[in-house]
């Protein structure tokens, strides 16, 4: 630990630069050790292609032990590729910084949040904390930080037009266009150069509104690192971020009597460090009148995690995997993931859903059952398996990354427990969706507050890879989803 925090300090990372593996050449008087190793005995090039599988952290616990192999962790090259590793858009040069090593080690232990891309919380900053917020998480090389902006979504101009489906006149179809961007008016997370303590990296609860004149009032945050709950620890009466029914390599608690203040939620070690999950704690400060000292009110915490991206990338076999965005009438528009489980991916879920003991689960269970027992749907009969394309199979299911106060983020918005020929219920040749598939499926509903809820008959519509839509049963009306392109938002430049 004392290595460690003697590397974070200004010395540490004031070392210039090695422009190439060819320069590093350790000096005869650093090469002399109290006793022989095997390891230095390799020739200069092999030791380099060695240390490029080593863990940060690792390098520098390796750089004490001798002058000769902190000689070769000093090699830039290394340090850039600690870097790049964490940059969906690779950086040209390490600028702010002298050196590669240097601009790793500013933004240290932080590097997770690009690399992750994508944040979700369980409350919103502002507004209901149902809804929850997506955010995309990105590196600013012009300016060396790392940035975070909550992602948007807007109906466009002409939204509320509706017509009449042709397959059931008594159904509205309402179009969907929605405008996507990100809401640079107040960035969530802002980690400038040097803004990290030196010695207190995993305890520090950095500001991100360091430019704001305290003068004003407004809200304010700090971002703070998390320790993730042991799975055999973890049980169902516990309340964690993310919620269960998503995949994820960490979960931590949402909730604390003390705010998350206690050593015991945030990490000791830089062992404890979670990679998937982070906090933010927020606050209202009023500014000051008349000399006065400001008021501080309405301290909260919220808990961000991320998405394990092979569950949103979309395969050959899981063709609509994903992040989307669909229409919610009167609730705007929310943000969902999509995640498509085969045969055997499903059942594990349904008996994870069987094991857990809250009403909502038990609700779903029986929709399952029902659903399963069936060979085919009311409105017509499922064909031969072999009859299904590539892609149309198993088991499709939409959670909410973003919710609203009737179903809020973190639950399932709706169902297909099989797209493939069970689920089948026709192909469209009406004019709208012609070719479609159109699918058996379950949406949940609820009433304000999360209340009541319950899982009602509808249809999935699956139009292409990239655009869906739902035939809400009971409501009498037909919406749609869009797919979300994240790599779209990464580029601070375009």
């Amino acid at each position: 630990m004392e290595t460690l925090r003697r590397f974070f300090t200004s010395s540490s990372i004031s070392e210039a630069s090695q422009p190439d593996e060819a320069s590093v050449q350790p000096q005869p008087e650093l090469m002399t050790t109290p006793q022989s190793s095997r390891l230095l005995e390799l020739p200069n090039e092999i030791i380099q292609q060695i240390l490029k599988e080593v863990k940060p952290l690792a390098l520098v616990e390796l750089s004490a032990t001798c002058r000769s192999l902190r000689s070769h962790a000093a090699n830039d090259l290394l340090w850039a590729k600690f870097v790049q590793a964490s940059l969906p858009i690779p950086a040209t040069s390490p600028a702010p910084c002298q050196s590669w090593k240097e601009l790793f080690v500013s933004h240290y232990p932080y590097w997770f949040l690009p690399r992750n891309k994508i944040w979700f919380s369980d409350k919103a900053t502002v507004g209901n904390d149902l809804a929850g917020q997506l955010i995309i998480a990105r590196y600013d090389p012009r300016r060396g930080c790392i940035e975070g902006y909550r992602l948007v979504a807007e109906f466009a101009h002409g939204h509320h037009t509706a017509e009449r489906w042709e397959w059931n006149p008594s159904v509205l179809i309402h179009r969907f266009n929605p405008k996507l961007r990100l809401f640079y008016d107040n960035p969530v997370i802002k980690l400038d150069i040097g803004g990290l303590s030196a010695s207190r990296r995993l305890h520090q609860e950095v500001l991100m509104q360091k430019e704001v004149d305290k003068s004003v009032h407004g809200i304010r945050s700090m971002l703070f690192l998390t320790k993730p709950i042991p799975p055999d620890l973890q049980d169902s009466s516990m309340s964690l971020w993310p919620p269960r029914i998503l995949p994820a390599k960490n979960r931590v608690r949402n909730q604390s009597p003390t705010m998350f203040r206690g050593e015991g939620h945030k990490p000791q070690h830089h062992d404890e460090i979670s990679d998937t999950t982070f906090r933010m704690r927020k606050w209202t400060e009023f500014r000051a009148i008349g000399g006065r000292t400001g008021v501080r009110m309405g301290d909260d915490v919220l808990t961000f995690s991320t998405l394990p991206e092979v569950c949103y990338t979309p395969t050959p076999d899981k063709p609509y995997q994903g992040i989307w965005v669909g229409d919610y009438a009167g609730h705007g528009c929310e943000f969902l993931v999509l995640i498509q489980k085969s045969v055997e991916e499903a059942q594990r879920t349904r008996e994870m859903e069987r094991s857990l003991s809250d009403s909502r689960s038990s609700s779903l269970v029986a929709v399952q059952d029902f659903d399963l027992a069936k060979d085919s749907y009311e409105l017509g009969s499922s064909p031969k398996k072999s009859e299904d394309p590539p892609g149309c199979s198993g088991r499709l299911e939409a959670i909410k990354l973003t919710g609203d106060p009737n179903i809020p983020r973190g639950e399932y918005t709706w169902i297909a427990e099989d797209i493939g020929w069970r689920g089948l219920i026709r192909t469209a040749d009406e004019p709208t969706f012609k070719g479609a598939r159109i699918v058996k499926s379950w949406s949940h509903i609820a009433a304000q507050g999360f209340r009541e809820d319950r899982y009602m008959p509808s249809q999935l519509i699956l139009i292409s890879h990239n655009a869906l839509a739902m035939y809400w049963e009971d409501f009498g009306h037909v919406s749609f989803y869009t797919r979300v392109n994240i790599g779209d938002y990464l580029d601070p430049e375009t």
